[in-house]
């Protein structure tokens, strides 16, 4: 069995958002995670880095894995500011969920044309295209970790 079929197995929700499965299940420790499942690959880059890095959800995308079954993607609550906001709250996971949905469609839209762009200003727009689903989201850590570093 695949790890994305093992936490599926975990979920106590499993719902539909714009056509694509989406997944809470308990975190480890505390609070709820989600998880938003692809048919196929939407991204070429692999991980969660590069563009996705970018997507406003809480903490930002924090798993990636693809398989025979399809790729998913998920984030945690499990970060220093986590207890700040309602991890507990199916409704706010799910909402997160259609962020990170959402966040990954405009990333795929655009990532050919991030990938070919040599300068982080050029990069830069396309990272502020895809943070403009949710603007007032906190950069994730691996977009912080692109910032400190002086590239996008």
């Amino acid at each position: 069995m695949s790890r994305n079929q093992k936490i599926r197995e975990q979920a106590i929700e499993i719902g539909e958002i714009s056509g694509y499965e989406y997944w809470i299940v308990p975190a480890p420790i505390e609070g709820l995670n989600g998880y938003v499942m692809f048919p196929k690959k939407p991204v070429r880059e692999s991980g969660h880095n590069g563009i996705l890095s970018y997507i406003p959800v809480h903490g930002g995308i924090t798993y990636a894995e693809h398989d025979n079954t399809g790729s998913v993607y998920g984030f945690d609550t499990s970060h220093c500011d986590s207890k700040e906001f309602p991890r507990y709250e199916k409704s706010w996971i799910k909402s997160q969920c259609e962020i990170m949905l959402k966040g990954i469609l405009r990333a795929a839209e655009v990532e050919s044309k991030y990938l070919r762009c040599i300068s982080n200003k050029g990069k830069a727009k396309y990272c502020d295209y895809v943070r403009s689903i949710a603007p007032d989201t906190e950069l994730g850590m691996g977009a912080m970790l692109n910032l400190l570093s002086g590239k996008l």
